[in-house]
């Protein structure tokens, strides 16, 4: 990438997650280091490329919600700054991410990514309104998604085979900051196992 490689993102959200681990500060905090450190490169990696264009044609706006219907894959540490982010909820909006927690648990149980898509099952995160209700503490997997046709998208939700076109340098930036995070967590001695976003939540004491 013109002198940035997906080995720097990863490089540096590692080093911003085990520096937050050197300073005493817990999972979640580490992981909202790691996004800091991976925004910034984004940003850089955008100026560089000139990736502005291709960032006009990407069609994912609020309340366009097809992709949150599959599973995604997060560390203990971002599923911490996600279950801090629930519990500065209302008690309503927490029982009702748990409720929708546990019905995607029961229709997800023993599926794999591709028959957990078939089978349409909503990420217990997004709101009615097709919002995510964790925004701010979305997981990196979330971060990377990009899609420049929305119709697309829908096309897939639906059944269609077909392949939605996407911004690579995102969706590898914030891939290659999941695994500098996952480094960190190894080198810390934390869990670093993947889990299923739903399947985590509804294990939440919410």
């Amino acid at each position: 990438m013109a002198g940035l490689g997906y080995s720097d993102a990863r490089r540096q959200a590692a080093a911003a997650a085990a520096q937050a681990f050197a300073q005493g500060k817990g999972m979640a905090e580490a992981t909202r280091a790691a996004i800091a450190a991976t925004d910034m490169f984004f940003d850089k990696a955008r100026r560089v490329l000139n990736l502005d264009p291709l960032l006009k044609q990407q069609a994912c706006a609020a309340g366009c919600s097809w992709c949150c219907h599959q599973i995604v894959a997060i560390s203990a540490a971002e599923l911490d700054l996600v279950a801090e982010a629930i519990a500065a909820k209302p008690p309503e909006a927490r029982a009702a991410i748990a409720a929708r927690a546990r019905d995607a648990a029961t229709k997800g149980a023993g599926l794999d990514q591709r028959q957990w898509w078939a089978a349409r099952i909503r990420c217990p995160l997004l709101e009615d309104d097709g919002l995510c209700g964790v925004h701010e503490a979305r997981p990196l997997p979330c971060r990377a998604h990009n899609s420049a046709d929305a119709g697309a998208c829908r096309r897939s939700f639906e059944g269609e085979p077909v392949r939605t076109p996407v911004l690579a340098a995102q969706q590898g930036i914030w891939a290659h900051a999941q695994a500098g995070l996952g480094e960190a967590l190894v080198q810390a001695k934390r869990p670093a196992e993947a889990m299923n976003l739903a399947l985590a939540v509804a294990a939440l004491p919410l």
